[in-house]
């Protein structure tokens, strides 16, 4: 049935009014949606480039876990199975970390000597005849069991170094102290160059220090094995960066 036309309610320009208005907020908010979408995009694409808000400058330094920064210093040290056969290795090792980390930063270290105990504070060194590695990153290896391997005999694992034992030992303590104070390895970058990421082995970090270094102790690229056991400049300006200067 028809509508009367004179039963028909007038169009008015209040109601034109408010529907123009509904059509504006409406396309606004659209408009704002795809600006957040692409702004996401964008974030997602140059995610390594942007300071997060909360994020302090120190924390973007190192191919580092920033969360497993040490906050305080010294950083202990103990030994699970210490042995008077082992003593001049053990010193090999912290002449190694005290000649690399702790002479270009303001890190340090206490208890060379010391017998681990349970819940004693600081860095579980256990010594094992297998491919050295740490168990968790920086600080979180306080207090951990075995947290950290390192092998002075190289007969089950790593056999050339068995005619460069010292070497060898020096070069993986300066390497997996590395990981001690949090640095990952520089392969596990999304900026390492193909052959590299190849490599990637172990923890990824979350924020970088510096550039990608081919020539980093920590780089499975570096042409000489573990850095020969010495910093590069990068690694210097990242430890530096991220635990300040002597």
């Amino acid at each position: 049935m028809r509508d009367n036309p004179a039963m028909v309610r007038p169009h008015s320009a209040t109601s034109d009014g408010l529907q123009s208005r509904r059509s504006i907020q409406t396309l606004t908010a659209l408009a704002f949606a795809v600006c957040f979408l692409f702004i996401g995009l964008m974030g997602m694409a140059v995610a390594d480039e942007i300071v997060p808000v909360g994020i302090t400058q120190e924390e973007l330094f190192g191919t580092m876990l920033r969360s497993s920064k040490w906050k305080k210093m010294p950083i202990g040290v103990c030994w699970e199975n210490p042995s008077d056969s082992n003593a001049v290795k053990r010193a090999i090792v912290r002449q190694a970390v005290e000649e690399t980390w702790v002479a270009h930063s303001a890190i340090s270290f206490t208890g060379w000597d010391d017998t681990c105990v349970e819940k004693t504070p600081g860095v579980h060194i256990r010594i094992s005849d297998e491919e050295p590695h740490t168990r968790a990153m920086g600080y979180y290896l306080d207090q951990y069991p075995s947290g950290l391997i390192l092998n002075f005999e190289f007969t089950n694992w790593g056999r050339d170094c068995m005619q460069k034992r010292d070497f060898c030992i020096y070069a993986v303590a300066a390497h997996e102290f590395g990981h001690v104070l949090g640095f990952t390895h520089e392969q596990n970058r999304n900026d390492a160059p193909p052959e590299c990421k190849a490599e990637r082995s172990g923890t990824v970090g979350d924020y970088k220090v510096t550039r990608f270094d081919r020539g980093s102790i920590m780089s499975y690229c570096n042409p000489n094995w573990n850095g020969d056991g010495k910093l590069s400049e990068l690694d210097i300006q990242a430890v530096q960066t991220v635990y300040g200067k002597q």
